[in-house]
């Protein structure tokens, strides 16, 4: 017999390995949700400020991993004390949860020896007239890491912060993230922050590492201001071995970044910028990978006689995402459990759709054989 239910055995195997490869996908995603679950099974959830504060402050434990249940919006700037170490993510599965922060204030400031890792959540102000400041502040000792999330839409418009006078004008400078102490980001974003001043993106007065991920979209404006995504300060330390810097502007210079400390570049790219790269100063550029092209003005431009540059002129070569290690609750290359649960869910649809077209277009083709033989036995 050479049909089953009008169906041939070469159709019923396309059909069944179709399923197979449904099945594995449904398993594979299955699995990763099982992971997500686990990863998030020990983190407090919280749903307000009080709740978010308290278990920041209240526990016994030095490392916490919060997971945020809806977006929370703060009166008060939100700090990480010292020798805590704390996850900031979202229990929601697709989408992230939105921290706001409180006008004038940094929406969160690491203080001294303090670590908070950012995993999947929105640090962001409302940016309305009367609420706007930056993102997070990072003192001396401190450290911030980012695997997943976005800072964005934070803007900055007065003072200028002093580092010898702790809770001083924090908000000034950098408008999504300005580091005093070290800041590692291996993936999220930091896009369409502004700062009257330099440093739209980051402003760096410390230790950054860039590993991966997006600085895009971000100014700096006012009156003399530079380096609309990342302003490296004099004396700090910049290193970028992948990630993207694109789409930036700064007033003065330094579009994607300007650079008066020490900044190497061995991978990723620096594209799309109103200016690429200007070093200034007794800043020190040395590059010895990644891209840097398309960006309007200049490419790479040192303005200062005292500043040096070491194969940092043309557009190069290299560009790779970079790789970090850390503790988070991130996979890897900046992809979350989250993000790779809604991957998993995409395939698993197309290929539903595609057995649903296989099965239509089998049977459609077995009936007209099926006629075509009654009429011919007629």
């Amino acid at each position: 017999m050479i049909a089953v239910f009008g169906v041939s055995r070469r159709s019923l195997l396309v059909v069944s390995l179709l399923v197979v490869v449904l099945v594995s996908s449904l398993l594979a995603c299955t699995f990763v949700m099982i992971c997500s679950s686990g990863a998030l099974e020990n983190a407090v959830h919280v749903k307000n400020e009080t709740e978010l504060k308290n278990a920041i402050n209240n526990t016994s434990s030095k490392e916490v991993i919060i997971a945020l249940d809806n977006d929370i919006t703060l009166t008060e700037a939100l700090k990480i004390p010292m020798n805590k170490d704390i996850t900031l993510t979202s229990s929601k599965t697709i989408g992230y949860c939105k921290i706001i922060g409180a006008a004038g204030k940094s929406t969160i400031t690491v203080e001294d020896s303090g670590v908070l890792v950012l995993d999947g959540i929105v640090v962001t102000h409302t940016n309305n007239a009367g609420n706007r400041a930056g993102g997070v502040a990072v003192s001396y000792s401190g450290k911030l890491v980012m695997y997943s999330g976005e800072i964005s839409g934070n803007t900055v418009v007065t003072g200028w912060f002093n580092p010898h006078q702790p809770g001083a004008s924090e908000d000034a400078l950098g408008g999504g993230v300005y580091n005093y102490g070290v800041f590692e980001m291996y993936g999220g974003k930091i896009s369409n922050n502004c700062a009257q001043g330099s440093g739209g993106g980051v402003l760096n007065s410390g230790t950054f590492k860039l590993f991966g991920g997006e600085i895009s979209g971000n100014a700096a404006y006012g009156g003399y201001v530079l380096g609309g995504g990342v302003f490296n300060a004099y004396q700090s330390f910049f290193e970028m071995s992948g990630g993207v810097i694109s789409g930036n502007t700064a007033k003065n210079g330094g579009g994607g970044v300007f650079n008066y400390g020490s900044f190497i570049m061995s991978g990723g790219e620096i594209i799309r910028n109103s200016g690429g790269v200007a070093t200034g100063g007794y800043g020190t550029f040395n590059r010895n990978g990644g891209v840097i092209s398309g960006n309007t003005d200049y490419d790479v431009y040192s303005g200062d006689s005292n500043g040096s540059l070491d194969g940092g002129s043309g557009s190069g070569s290299g560009g790779g995402s970079g790789s970090g290690s850390g503790s988070g609750l991130s996979i890897v290359g900046g992809f979350s459990l989250k993000d790779i649960v809604v991957i998993c869910v995409g395939v698993a649809l197309v290929i539903v759709g595609v057995v649903v077209a296989v099965l239509l277009f089998t049977f459609k083709k077995e009936l007209k054989i099926q006629r075509k033989n009654q009429t011919d036995e007629r």
